[in-house]
């Protein structure tokens, strides 16, 4: 189980909520009060108390009274919306995905690099792949999917390393990737006050129940302009 703690601003004492989330269970520990409070270190640790009575194993969100307090990271969740984030990157730019040539970056082979490769090869002109010792994937690579392999040009790169986001260039290597003003959405999915959204994506999909091929990628801009209209 996941949980997170949610200053309410109201109030008296912290209590403990219980939210089913697509069938994860998500605890919220409701704080009285903010976090500028003289009682919200007291109020933190009554909370994280409580939640760790109830079974709760990982934060969605960092608490600054315990930091090495287990997380739920994003690392796995940004790669495994990989290939539809550089599509949507490539589209927001005006290029089409057919004409344009994607770099995938990595240090060694891992299930995520191979998905997003075969997910790409069905819409891209070509890739550019730097993969050390791993030439016979490569090879199999442009025989089975019928994918061109060539060498620099790439107008977007996706980089399965550590690295800090940058128009065009996605990296997908750190803990929990910074993606600059991309953002991750779940249609029709309705979360309780001050959870967090983008950890509760990645704890859904930690526990297979998040359907991965209905997120949707949104730049910054076209997040915010759809919101509006659902209202």
């Amino acid at each position: 189980m996941v949980g997170y703690l949610h200053f309410a601003g109201h109030g008296h004492r912290v209590r403990l909520t219980a939210h089913n989330i697509l069938g994860l269970a998500v605890w919220e520990a409701r704080l009285p009060g903010s976090p500028g409070s003289p009682l919200a270190r007291r109020r933190m640790a009554k909370g994280l108390d409580e939640l760790e009575e109830a079974g709760c194993r990982r934060l969605l969100s960092p608490c600054p009274l315990v930091p090495c307090y287990p997380m739920v990271h994003t690392r796995s969740l940004w790669q495994a919306v990989a290939a539809p984030l550089i599509l949507a990157d490539l589209r927001q730019r005006g290029l089409e995905p057919c004409r344009s040539v994607v770099a995938v970056r990595g240090d060694r082979m891992t299930r995520s690099y191979l998905r997003t490769c075969q997910a790409l090869a069905r819409e891209v002109k070509a890739l550019s792949l730097s993969l050390l010792r791993q030439e016979t994937f490569c090879w199999n690579l442009q025989q089975e999917l019928g994918v061109p392999l060539v060498e620099g040009g790439a107008a977007a790169t996706l980089s399965f390393l550590p690295g800090q986001w940058r128009p065009g260039f996605f990296p997908l290597g750190d803990e929990d990737p910074s993606m600059g003003s991309w953002r991750l959405e779940l249609p029709g999915l309705t979360l309780p006050d001050g959870c967090p959204s983008l950890p509760v994506l990645a704890a859904l999909l930690d526990a297979g129940r998040l359907p991965v091929g209905e997120v949707l990628c949104l730049p910054e801009e076209r997040a915010c302009r759809e919101a509006e209209n659902a209202i």
